[in-house]
Formats: structure tokens, C-alpha cells, sequence
């Protein structure tokens, strides 16, 4: 049993004194700019007349009208808006995709705000 478990841990100390990692940084090789498509609406009012019709009668007096005792209707102008939109698509800058060729010729890539000159990696044997 004391044998088992020196080699155990002799065998867990040369085993992680082999493995271990290093890091590195790929040039990169290509940038690709990422676009995403945004919609826009700006809004805009239309309007018009319209000529409306009270629905409250009144009774014309004798000088307004020939007979007395007519119904007349009273007239007026109302001014009717309405809201629409006007919607357009635009295409803005969202990010870059960078991408490198590692030593053992996997590509690596990175998204991100800006262009970089290099993607830090970390190498693990």
C-alpha cells in the first residue's frame, strides 16, 4: 500500500512538471469589419381640412333667411393629423473579426471593438 501511494505521487509530481503552457501572440493576418443592419424610423405628420358639420341646429332669424323658421346647420374647418413614419435601414460598424494562423496552422480568431495587430493566445502541452 506505502509502495501504491509513493508512486501516486511520485508519478502526480513528474506529471505536473511535464504539462504545463506558455503564451504567445499570433500576427494577425486578416481583419474583417462586422456590419449589423439597424432600422430607423423617423416620424412625420400629415394633415388635412376637413369641413364638419355641427350637429347642433339652429333656427335662422328672419333677416338671415328668406322664410323664418328654417334649420339651419352650422359649417366649420377641423384640422385632422396624423403620425407616420418614414423607416429606412442602415448598416453601422459594430466590430472586427481578426484572424491569425497558429504555429500549427489552426486559424485563430477574435471579435472585437477595434483592428488588433496581434491575438494573445495561451498554449497548453
Amino acid at each position: 500500500m506505502k509502495k501504491l501511494t509513493l508512486f501516486l505521487i511520485g508519478f502526480g509530481l513528474v506529471s505536473s512538471v511535464s504539462a504545463g503552457s506558455f503564451k504567445c501572440n499570433i500576427p494577425v493576418t486578416n481583419c474583417t469589419p462586422i456590419f449589423k443592419t439597424v432600422i430607423k424610423k423617423i416620424p412625420k405628420q400629415e394633415c388635412w381640412d376637413e369641413v364638419q358639420t355641427s350637429p347642433i341646429t339652429y333656427l335662422a332669424s328672419a333677416s338671415d333667411c328668406q322664410a323664418s323658421g328654417l334649420v339651419v346647420a352650422k359649417k366649420c374647418t377641423v384640422t385632422k393629423c396624423k403620425t407616420t413614419y418614414d423607416r429606412y435601414e442602415e448598416q453601422v460598424l459594430v466590430g472586427y473579426k481578426n484572424s491569425g494562423v497558429a504555429c500549427d496552422g489552426h486559424v485563430v480568431s477574435k471579435i472585437s471593438n477595434c483592428k488588433l495587430s496581434s491575438i494573445p493566445i495561451t498554449v497548453s502541452y
